[in-house]
């Protein structure tokens, strides 16, 4: 048996190389082209919006396809339903990718399919691809001279179609139907609007935004409780008389003049509630003025000014200092120039047992806040309920000192806690020496929140106190300030920014050596981090 099926395995291996070998020519040839007969669709169609309502549509060329067609259909999602609002015909290889540059509308959703056509070969299916234009942007920023106490002149591109503008400030809402004689000249003027207030105007056309604008209505100088004040007149008087709520405007002069009290700058006494108000903010007026809290609920704006400490006779010490043992309510600095002041932006002495129930400086340009025998933001006996210090930038400022100072006097005020809110803010050469604090707070029950903010160019640090409450790092860019991040000096219980979600880049500013904390840096700009003031 072994005998037998021996050379079994050999004779197997023959048949198989016989059988291939006899059905080798009888393979048919090899497919070295497909051929059909339709074009295939075109594929990696894509689909990007710019410029708002600009589209570019892009997919991988077909060597076959002598030209293509695109339809364009508007709000719809791929169902194609109706007719195309666009055909485009004869597009080619060449022109691929294709930028749609007109006749799109903002805010709107569009489906796009597209084929290839072709001689002597069927046509290809459809490939689609839908997208969502913006809003539209074709208004035009709004001018100071456009803009009355009551009325706006809004302009566009004209010829451009609406169908009528809406006016939103707060709850109110006014609407303007847009005319075929404003269509062709880009341009109408609306009335009836509320003197000394935000607003926002949206171009429509039927439910579609077509461009939008922000602006503020002018101060009517004839409203009630409004005193206006020019320099060659008394501010020191025209303050002492004005009734509590009095909001006191300063207004250049026919001669272009517009400095207040620049031969001897004065310290006066709040003892209500006022608001200063520059009224051009083009053209901002200067006030060599310091302000002294001593009254019972008294409160101060100030919108729209340059104040500045240096006078030609000297300089004053602070911006607001508070003199007596009194329940202040808010403080607020908004659109505001502050520079050359001897000691601080507010101050409280030691004994002087103060409340202020908040004190703002928001969209401001602080610098040189020279803190001598000072810190920058110093109470000492009193109590600041809200600090908020919101888009503003601060150059200079407490050079050698504290930047807040707030010293624990919470057994005078039980209940009370201090929060602290810094956000969007530019510091540089600020609390710039090696035992200094940015944040020496302790206030008991303080909260603080440090967000979205550049420190550049300071040796300081944050804090050294237990009692200081960082309760959120988030989003903070640190350029040349090494100690806010790792501290290698020799004091005690130092805090840092820990978070892991700071930046470490070059800001770019514009001129940093004479004040202007502009920054440059595209990151920074895009991630909405250090102060961005557009007045």
């Amino acid at each position: 048996m072994k005998k037998i099926f021996k050379n079994i395995p050999i004779l197997f291996s023959l048949l198989i190389v016989f059988t291939v070998s006899s059905c080798k020519d009888e393979l048919p040839e090899e497919i070295t082209e497909l051929v059909t007969d339709r074009l295939f669709s075109p594929v990696g169609v894509e689909a990007k919006v710019i410029n708002k309502t600009q589209v570019v549509l892009n997919w991988t060329k077909n060597p076959k396809a002598e030209s293509y067609v695109i339809e364009v259909y508007e709000n719809d999602s791929l169902t194609f339903a109706g007719s195309p609002v666009m055909i485009f015909t004869n597009i080619t290889n060449d022109d691929i990718p294709d930028t749609i540059k007109s006749g799109l509308i903002g805010a709107t959703q569009y489906s796009v399919r597209i084929k290839a056509v072709g001689s002597e070969i069927a046509e290809s299916k459809w490939s689609a691809v839908y997208f969502k234009t913006g809003e539209e942007q074709i208004m035009n920023a709004v001018s100071e001279e456009s803009v009355s106490a009551h009325s706006v002149k809004l302009t566009w591109k004209a010829g451009e179609t609406a169908t009528k503008i809406i006016l939103t400030a707060g709850q109110s809402t006014l609407e303007h139907v847009v005319t075929a004689e404003e269509i062709a000249a880009g341009e109408a003027t609306v009335s009836g609007l509320i003197e000394d207030t935000d607003y926002t105007a949206r171009l429509m056309k039927d439910d579609k935004v077509r461009g939008s604008a922000t602006f503020t209505t002018k101060i009517d100088l004839n409203a009630a409780n409004t005193i206006v004040v020019h320099p060659d007149e008394d501010l020191v008087a025209a303050i002492q008389a004005a009734p509590s709520g009095s909001r006191i405007v300063l207004v250049a002069s026919d001669d272009g003049s517009n400095e207040f009290l620049k031969s001897a700058g004065q310290t006066i006494n709040i003892d209500k509630g006022i608001s200063i108000r520059g009224y051009l903010k083009s053209n901002k007026p200067t006030l060599h003025m310091q302000f002294r809290l001593t009254a019972e609920n008294a409160s101060l704006t100030v919108k729209d000014v340059i104040l500045n400490g240096q006078s030609d006779a000297d300089m004053r010490d602070h911006v607001v200092q508070l003199t007596q043992s009194v329940a202040c309510g808010d403080i607020l600095f908004k659109d505001c120039i502050i520079t050359n002041y001897g000691k601080s932006l507010i101050s409280g002495a030691s004994g002087i047992a103060v409340s202020v129930r908040s004190f703002t400086i928001q969209n401001c340009k602080v610098s040189n806040i020279l803190t001598s025998s000072a810190d920058c933001i110093d109470v000492r006996s009193g109590c600041i309920e809200n600090a908020t210090l919101l888009n503003s930038t601060f150059y200079n400022c407490a050079p050698d000192r504290d930047f807040f100072r707030l010293d624990d006097a919470s057994s005078s005020f039980p209940g009370k806690s201090t929060i602290i809110k810094v956000n969007r803010c530019t510091f540089s050469k600020v609390n710039n020496d090696a035992a200094r604090r940015l944040l020496y707070v302790r206030f008991a029950n303080n909260e603080i929140t440090f967000t979205n903010n550049v420190v550049a160019n300071s040796v300081g640090y944050y804090t050294n106190q237990t009692a200081t409450n960082i309760v959120l790092f988030n989003k903070n860019n640190y350029f040349n300030a090494p100690n806010y991040l790792v501290y290698t000096g020799t004091a005690l219980n130092v805090k840092t920014d820990n978070s892991g979600t700071y930046l470490q880049q070059n800001p770019g500013f514009v001129d940093e050596a004479n004040g202007n904390l502009t920054i440059t840096n595209a990151t920074l700009l895009e991630q909405g981090i250090g102060a961005n003031i557009s007045w």
